[in-house]
């Protein structure tokens, strides 16, 4: 029963860790992606793709970002300590956890791209370029899972630490989104607009790829690097509020009054708001 809970501390925990990830990620990316995305399918500089931000549209995107992120940063991170509990050897226990990912998760990506980049959205593109997100986020779970144990192997004792969960997890996220930049790179060709499609040689080119590649990683690491912050205070603080309900039973039935009291009053506020727009 203790490991049981322990477990269900530690799913809560990486899903906290990847909800301070999503905040700072959300906020970086709301400046940074549509540069990334530009530079990435369009294939301009980075003095062309500057030229091209607008920040009317980053205020806009910036509600985009967190909405998506609140969604798959605390998914991939409380997934992934699911899938470690799953019996499987690593590199298909990675695989797994991309696949199933990116086949839940691919439409609030495409639908995020595209906003970054003042496309139309529609219910056809949702499910644009699967093979290559799919093969990318395979890729990235496989990586996160083998650079993770290499590195706490390396050194059990700064593992073990704030400071080298810290360090740990911004080398594992980074090395993961390097290796998978490939899958991503695939991923930007064939979401290239068709009036302005570029061949496959001019589109592969190491400058490029380098360049596409090098922000994104950087801000996901320094996201999930914060993150992991968050997670012995959120696990800590799940054991004290079990603990407490436990011993009063009670609160139970208080929590769920309190949920549904929060949930008719967003009603009536609603039925308020559309009331005085008629």
């Amino acid at each position: 029963m203790a490991s049981q809970q322990d477990f269900v501390g530690r799913v809560i925990g990486a899903a906290s860790q990847g909800a301070v990830g999503a905040v700072v990620a959300a906020s970086l990316s709301a400046v940074t992606e549509p540069l990334v995305n530009a530079m990435l399918v369009k294939r301009v500089s980075l003095m062309e793709a500057l030229k091209l931000l607008d920040p009317e549209m980053i205020k806009k995107f910036l509600q985009t970002t967190l909405a998506t992120n609140f969604i798959k940063f605390p998914f991939f991170e409380a997934t992934n300590i699911i899938m470690q509990g799953v019996d499987l050897p690593p590199t298909a226990r990675g695989a797994a956890l991309g696949s199933v990912f990116c086949t839940i998760t691919l439409p609030i990506t495409n639908y995020r791209f595209r906003k970054s980049m003042n496309l139309p959205v529609t219910p056809g593109n949702l499910y644009q370029a699967y093979g290559p997100t799919v093969l990318r986020d395979i890729i990235y779970g496989i990586a996160r899972n083998k650079v993770s144990v290499f590195l706490n192997n390396l050194n059990p004792t700064f593992a073990g630490t704030m400071m080298g969960r810290v360090v740990n997890m911004f080398a594992t996220v980074v090395a993961a989104c390097v290796l998978s930049a490939p899958g991503n790179e695939l991923r930007g060709y064939c979401l290239q607009p068709p009036d302005r499609k570029q061949s496959f040689g001019d589109f592969f080119q190491p400058a490029k790829f380098i360049r596409s590649t090098s922000v994104g990683a950087v801000i996901m690491g320094i996201s999930l690097a914060i993150g992991t912050m968050a997670t012995p205070q959120v696990e800590k603080l799940v054991g004290v509020v079990k603990e407490y309900l436990q011993k009063n039973p009670v609160s139970y039935v208080l929590i769920v009054l309190f949920v549904l009291q929060q949930i008719l009053a967003m009603k009536r506020q609603g039925e308020l708001v559309e009331s005085m727009e008629k």
